[in-house]
C-alpha cells in the first residue's frame, strides 16, 4: 500500500486568524468565532479528502501546541510558562507535573470537531508520545522521569482506547524529543525503556499506529526503533542521514517526510519521487508493506496557501509512486 497523510497541525486560514484576533479584542462574538473554526475545519478536511489522503484529521486548528490539550486535561498536570519549541521561532507551554498523572476525562474530544469528520474516510488522531511528553514537562512530583513516562503512557492508553471506540482508525504518536540532539536518549538502555512505555500505551489495542520523529536524525534510534510496538515509523528526511538507513532492516511500514514544513519553497515532485525511490532501493530487502508520503512535521509553520500547495504535492507524489510500484 502506498498512501499519504498530514503529520500534525495545519495552519489557520486567514479568515480564522482574523476571527480569533477580533475575538481577543472583543470585536467578534463567540458564536462568530465558533462558526469561523467550523468553516476552517471543513476547509482542512475537504482539502485532504479531495486529494485522496489515506487518513484524515480535522486539521487540529484548536490546538495551541502539541502538549497543551494534555497539560490542560490530565489530572496531576497544569500549564506552565512558555518555552521554545526545539530550534524554531515558535513556543509551547510546558506541562507542569504537580501530582500523579491520570486521565479522568476525554482529551481529544475537547479539541476535535468529531461531527465534521467524514463518515466515509479513515480518521487519524495525533498525540504526544510518552518520551516527548516527559522530556518537555517540568516535573515537581515524580522521583524520576521514568515514573512519569509510564504513568503518562497509562493515561495515553486510555485515551487511545476511547479514540478507537469512537471510530479512529490510526493514531500518530509524535516524538520529536526522541531524535532531537539536545533531548535524545543518551544510551541504548533508554531506548529500551521508550519501547516499554510504548507497549504500555499501545499493546493489544485495535487501532493502527505510527511513531513520528522529526527535528532529528532517525538513524540515531536504530536498530532499537525497529522493535517499537507500532505499525509504522515516520522519518524526517530533512534531518536524517539517508545513507545510514541501509545499514538496518525495516520490518514495519514507513512514512517518508518528503515535504519540508519549515520551508515555504514547494518541493519539486520529480525530486521527491526520486528520493523516495532511492530510499526504497537501499532498504529493498526489508519487509515493508506500507509506504506513506507526508510532511516532515506540522505544516502550521507555513501560511495556509503554502501548506495547501505542499499537501497537493505529496498527493501527486503518492499517485506517481502508485503508478510505478502499484498499490
Amino acid at each position: 500500500m502506498i498512501g499519504c497523510y498530514i503529520s500534525g497541525v495545519l495552519p489557520r486560514p486567514k479568515e480564522l486568524i482574523d476571527a480569533t484576533r477580533g475575538y481577543d479584542r472583543d470585536r467578534v462574538e463567540k458564536a462568530t468565532l465558533n462558526a469561523a473554526f467550523e468553516q476552517a475545519t471543513q476547509k482542512a478536511i475537504n482539502t485532504q479528502t479531495t486529494l485522496g489522503f489515506s487518513y484524515v484529521t480535522d486539521g487540529m486548528l484548536k490546538w495551541q501546541d502539541l502538549l497543551r490539550p494534555f497539560a490542560e486535561n490530565l489530572d496531576g498536570a497544569r500549564t506552565g510558562g512558555l518555552a521554545r519549541w526545539f530550534n524554531n521561532n515558535t513556543f509551547y507551554r510546558k506541562p507542569v507535573i504537580v501530582n500523579k498523572v491520570q486521565r479522568k476525562r476525554s482529551i481529544l474530544q475537547e479539541v476535535t470537531f468529531l461531527s465534521l469528520l467524514p463518515k466515509n474516510a479513515a480518521w487519524k488522531a495525533i498525540v504526544p508520545a510518552p518520551y516527548t511528553f516527559t522530556e518537555l514537562s517540568e516535573n515537581h512530583f515524580y522521583k524520576n522521569k521514568t515514573e512519569l513516562m509510564f504513568d503518562y503512557a497509562k493515561a495515553l492508553r486510555q485515551e487511545i482506547q476511547d479514540l478507537s471506540r469512537i471510530g479512529f482508525k490510526y493514531v500518530q504518536l509524535s516524538d520529536p524529543a526522541l531524535v532531537y540532539s539536545m533531548t535524545a536518549p543518551k544510551s541504548r538502555d533508554q531506548l529500551v525503556t521508550v519501547k516499554d512505555a510504548l507497549e504500555v500505551a499501545l499493546k493489544g489495542l485495535h487501532i493502527k499506529s505510527c511513531l513520528h520523529t522529526f527535528f532529528g536524525d532517525f538513524s540515531s534510534i536504530l536498530p532499537e526503533a525497529s522493535e517499537f510496538p507500532v505499525d509504522d515509523l515516520e522519518i524526517d528526511l530533512y534531518a536524517t542521514d539517508i545513507e545510514k538507513l541501509k545499514q538496518h532492516n525495516f520490518r514495519k511500514g514507513i512514512a517518508l517526510g518528503l515535504a519540508d514544513s519549515r520551508n515555504s519553497l514547494v518541493e519539486n515532485e520529480s525530486e521527491m519521487v526520486k528520493v523516495a525511490k532511492h530510499i526504497l532501493s537501499i532498504i529493498s530487502s526489508s519487509e515493508i508493506d506500507e509506504i506513506f508520503v507526508c510532511p516532515n512535521c506540522d505544516l502550521d509553520f507555513l501560511p495556509w496557501d503554502k501548506a495547501k500547495e505542499k499537501m497537493n504535492a505529496i498527493s501527486h507524489v503518492m499517485k506517481l509512486l502508485q503508478e510505478e510500484f502499484g498499490g
